[in-house]
């Protein structure tokens, strides 16, 4: 296709305006070897070429499209399961942080002395005897 100045769009067709009308006129003209139903049925298969692209191109517009919102709903679940795991964990270390282990080991301390008196106490009331 062979652009040119002057009036002509491309080889065979120009275009002329009249005046100050908005009307414009074509003319064809037509070289040898030019076949108009060749290129008609040309343009009509380039025409079908662009609709099937069209169609795979929505096609793969819609395939994506799930893709992304199965992945946003992946990303949302994950982004739950992993505060959950932030409340257990901070739950966790304010339970390690409370004095439950030393209360526990202040306990069986107690009991230890408690038991270790009482069977002081009962050897001696036995060695009284």
């Amino acid at each position: 296709m062979a652009f040119r100045t002057g009036g002509f769009s491309r080889d065979g067709l120009s275009t002329r305006a009249y005046g100050q009308s908005d009307q414009a006129q074509i003319s064809i003209e037509l070289g040898e070897g030019f076949d108009l139903d060749n290129e008609i049925d040309g343009l009509r298969s380039q025409v079908g070429r662009l609709k099937e692209m069209s169609r795979a191109i929505g096609e793969e517009n819609k395939l994506q499209r799930q893709q992304a919102e199965s992945l946003e709903e992946l990303m949302e679940r994950a982004k739950n399961d992993f505060k959950r795991g932030m409340r257990r964990l901070n739950r966790a270390f304010q339970q390690s942080r409370s004095n439950h282990l030393l209360y526990l080991v202040i306990f069986c301390i107690a009991v230890f002395f408690f038991l270790y008196m009482w069977a002081k106490v009962y050897r001696m009331v036995r060695w009284l005897s």
